[in-house]
Order: C-alpha cells, then structure tokens, then sequence
C-alpha cells in the first residue's frame, strides 16, 4: 500500500512567483522585460484616453480608469459628454421603434427594407427593454446635468 507523503505541494502560483529569472535571463535579459512591460504601460496609457468616460448609472469613473485623473480631467468630460450623447440618441431610437410597434434591430430577412418587421410591444421582451431604456435614458439625463460642474 503506498504511503502519502505529509508535504504540501507547491501550487502553480507559487511555483512561477518564486522561480529564479535571475539565473534564467540574466540581469540585462530582466532589464528588457522590465522595460517592454513599462513601455506597453506608457502607451496604453497614453493612447487610451480616448476610450475614458464616466459611468452612466453612477456618474463617477471606475476604478481602473483612475490614473487617467492626473492629466485627463477636461478630456474624460469630453468623453463622457460625447459618448453619452451618441448612446442617448441611439435608445431614443430603439425605443421610438419600440413604441411604434417596429422591430428596432435590422433583419437579414427583410431584404433592402430595414426595420420593416412589425413586434408585439405587449410582449415581455419589449416591454421590459423599453423599461431598461427609460432607466438608462434618465440616468445618462442626469449625469449630463451634473458635467458642467462635475468634481471628480
């Protein structure tokens, strides 16, 4: 009968966070890596502030975005305003075709005519999509009242 052994094995984690680069690489080899890492940071961060806007449904900005504070004030508000602006006049879309009894999304069905599908708006689907889009609709409302004056 074989016997188990008491030891506790090391997991995967531990196994790669105490591995020795050093003898691996070399200190020019670590330098390098080091360096890449940093430099794909930088320009991450530096190319992604096109792509920073506040929440909609609480106005703040998340967590990972927090860096860009330091430099990006006036540009995440210009952000947030122009994305809002696009994403409210999109569920006004969607929920004017909604109300209209039309299918809001475009079919492959339908040929050259677009939205041409008529939709049961009593049916659970819609009518909860419709409810979704009011909420999201105020919620952007309000945050754009709040963007002139807004603290971060």
């Amino acid at each position: 009968m074989p016997v188990k052994s008491n030891k506790v094995k090391p997991k995967l984690i531990d196994l790669i966070l105490e591995f020795q680069y050093g003898k691996l690489f070399g200190r020019t080899g670590i330098l390098v890596i080091t360096v890449a890492i940093l430099m794909f940071l930088i320009i991450k961060f530096l190319v992604g502030i096109n792509t920073v806007a506040l929440d909609p449904k609480t106005c703040k900005i998340s967590n990972w975005d927090v860096s860009y504070l330091v430099l990006h004030k006036q540009q995440i508000l210009r952000n947030t305003s122009l994305l809002f602006h696009s994403s409210l006049r999109e569920n006004q879309a969607v929920l004017r075709h909604i109300n209209d009894g039309v299918n809001p999304f475009k079919s492959s069905t339908d040929g050259n005519v677009t939205r041409a599908r008529k939709i049961k708006k009593s049916k659970f689907m819609w009518k909860s999509m419709a409810k979704r889009l009011t909420k999201e609709n105020l919620a952007i409302i309000k945050c754009l009242a709040k963007l002139p004056k807004y603290k971060f």
